[in-house]
């Protein structure tokens, strides 16, 4: 890395490129968590961005958190870095957005490593940005599989999606685009726990029947579950 410099720029000057993001997704409770802050009168840290093309490394959260706040024609404090090249551009992003603000989750991670090797980034400098011995990053690769080359779910660079722990008993399939774009909603958790959770709010009447959208997902679900059975049977 040459140098970097703080500067303010409007934040319409600013890029946000998915192909350069660590995480699969922005986490909206979490800008709205820095929207707060910011209406308390709190100042959050400089975001990051590459000084040539100005896509932000570093801040993704709370360059939203401005534009939500202050409105797309406020200015910013910006720490424009110049690298090398962009291998290390997105080694930075990730050793950055793995050191603070919101957790890198089991998806993010995989998903760095495939951006990273796909730039020609070895283990143990990965290992070194995620913050974890270089003997585990082969693992993270493990929940993955392949889909068609037009899906966004696709890890830039690669032909492959990181699979979610509900999931992850697709791994080494091919997804269809589909597919592909419904993993997207799919939670980081067991659908195995979901389904006894809801199970167990529906027999203690904990569930809220007189929410119309509930009770129509609800509906849907057991016509799903109608064919799944005789299936099954």
């Amino acid at each position: 890395m040459s140098r970097s410099e703080l500067t303010r720029v409007p934040l319409s000057a600013l890029v946000e490129d998915m192909d350069l993001y660590p995480r699969h997704a922005v986490d909206g409770q979490h800008v709205a968590s820095l929207v707060n802050a910011l209406a308390a009168g709190e100042e959050l840290p400089p975001i990051v961005a590459d000084a040539k093309s100005k896509r932000i490394t570093d801040g993704w959260h709370r360059a939203r958190a401005h534009r939500r706040h202050f409105g797309p024609a406020c200015e910013v404090d910006v720490e424009m870095v110049e690298y090398a090249d962009e291998a290390e551009l997105l080694l930075d992003a990730v050793g950055r957005n793995s050191a603070h603000g919101r957790r890198l989750d089991a998806v993010d991670r995989r998903r760095s490593v495939l951006m990273l090797r796909a730039v020609g980034i070895n283990d143990t400098k990965i290992g070194q940005a995620l913050r974890m011995p270089a003997e585990r990053v082969e693992r993270l690769t493990i929940s993955v599989a392949t889909t068609a080359k037009s899906s966004d779910q696709l890890v830039p660079g690669t032909q492959v999606i990181a699979l979610k722990r509900s999931t992850a008993h697709l791994a080494g399939q091919r997804l269809t685009k589909q597919q592909a774009d419904v993993h997207r909603t799919m939670p980081g958790t067991s659908l195995t726990l979901i389904a006894r959770q809801l199970r167990l709010a529906l027999e203690n009447d904990l569930a809220d029947l007189t929410n119309e959208e509930f009770v129509a997902e609800l509906r849907a679900l057991s016509e799903v579950l109608a064919e799944y059975v005789s299936a099954v049977a």
